[in-house]
């Protein structure tokens, strides 16, 4: 035999082994592919609180497929905005899927009442799977408010009805609405074309819809909201005497109970009827009360002056001793008299300014003023709401008194 077919002969014996390996094998030696194991996913789910008894908020979870064994989850509620107990009840249990069930339902009580709130929200989430994968572990829950009521008492500070030496000139108890537009007017807009933003970059568009001032309960309620509205993204409403009600050398007391929240920003303040002096700030700006959000133990009264652009200021603030101006009703006064302007909450005075104390500055606070209501959103000084800000938020107004 020629080494030719010696060769040959070796390559069929060869491929006479192989083949024979191949067929005692099961015909290859690819392993069988693993058991693929479903996907568990949860939705999420939006839907109105209701006003009476509780509200199911029911979470839907399921399997990408069938499966022949048995498959579970455990689950258990985590709060938002929405809180334990008073918006919802805390669960904490175990899915369990039969072989070839794909879909289950979580039930979680809302609880409901008859008072406006923001929309509030919490999440279910998912963990510890068994013989299957978590692919979306978290389902969150929007419970939409369907209510009209603001939540208040008529709680806190109450200022005596008159004073000596002093004669009530004009008040709005805003015992019942409208607005009395004899001595109100609205200013809408986001200060724009002239002064975007009211000169402090801030980001509310006033209106004078029902939807963000309206009258409860012998109040009247200013709502800072979140909503797109002619290209804003939150909205409030200002309000103001000018030419209406002019001031000059009074006693004002304001009864409210304030907002919270980072960026949220009401003020209750004065400017000049006629710029006697020029532009601001030259013609003067009383802040009788400003409140800055995430300080909400805290009020502000400022005087701003100078021969501009920008303003000299002279202020101070007043700490609550506990508690938070949200808490209730506190009453902010202004003592104004000729060449002398006072600041008091809830009867104290906390600071005084005289004509002295501008030394070389012109003073031009003997002129007359209007009052201005409002509740700004974001801004340089309180700075844009953030994750824990909750709106909407209200300024309460129980009345405005001018003494004279």
């Amino acid at each position: 035999m020629n080494k030719n077919n010696l060769m040959q002969l070796s390559l069929l014996v060869m491929a006479f082994i192989f083949f024979s390996n191949c067929s005692k094998s099961g015909g290859g030696s690819t392993p069988a592919p693993a058991d693929v194991l479903p996907k568990i996913s949860i939705d999420d789910i939006t839907r109105a609180e209701g006003n009476t008894g509780s509200t199911s908020f029911g979470f839907t979870v399921s399997l990408d497929k069938a499966y022949s064994k048995t498959v579970t989850v455990n689950y258990t509620t985590v709060e938002g905005f929405a809180k334990v107990s008073e918006d919802f009840t805390a669960t904490t249990q175990t899915l369990s899927f039969a072989p070839n069930e794909t879909i289950k339902t979580i039930s979680i009580p809302v609880t409901t009442d008859d008072l406006k709130e923001g929309n509030d929200d919490f999440k279910v989430t998912l963990s510890g799977a068994t013989n299957g994968n978590i692919y979306k572990g978290t389902g969150i829950a929007v419970i939409e408010n369907d209510d009209i009521k603001v939540p208040f008492t008529n709680a806190g500070y109450d200022a005596p009805t008159s004073y000596p030496g002093y004669t009530l000139s004009w008040a709005d108890e805003f015992t019942t609405g409208p607005l009395n537009t004899t001595i109100w007017s609205h200013e809408n807009g986001d200060g724009c074309p002239s002064v975007c933003g009211w000169g402090n970059n801030e980001l509310e568009y006033y209106t004078g819809r029902p939807d963000n001032l309206f009258f409860q309960d012998g109040k009247m309620i200013i709502e800072a909201k979140q909503e797109s509205y002619s290209g804003k993204n939150y909205t409030s409403s200002k309000i103001l005497t000018r030419g209406k009600k002019i001031i000059k050398f009074a006693r004002i007391d304001i009864r409210a109970k304030l907002p919270k929240g980072k960026g949220i920003w009401p003020a209750l303040w004065l400017l000049p009827q006629s710029n006697v002096f020029g532009g601001w700030p030259k013609s003067g700006e009383i802040d009788l009360m400003e409140m800055i959000g995430h300080e909400a133990n805290r009020t502000y009264g400022t005087l701003h002056f100078g021969p501009g652009p920008g303003s000299t200021q002279l202020g101070r603030n007043f700490t609550l001793p506990s508690g938070i101006f949200n808490d209730e009703f506190h009453v902010f006064s202004l003592e104004w008299k000729q060449d002398q302007i006072k600041w008091l909450v809830d009867g104290v005075a906390f600071s005084t300014y005289t004509i002295a104390d501008f030394g070389a500055n012109n003073y031009p606070f003997n002129e007359d003023f209007f009052l201005i209501v409002n509740m700004a959103v974001g801004g340089n000084w309180p700075g844009s709401p953030d994750a824990n800000t909750y709106l909407p938020q209200w300024l309460i107004l129980d009345y405005v008194r001018v003494y004279q």
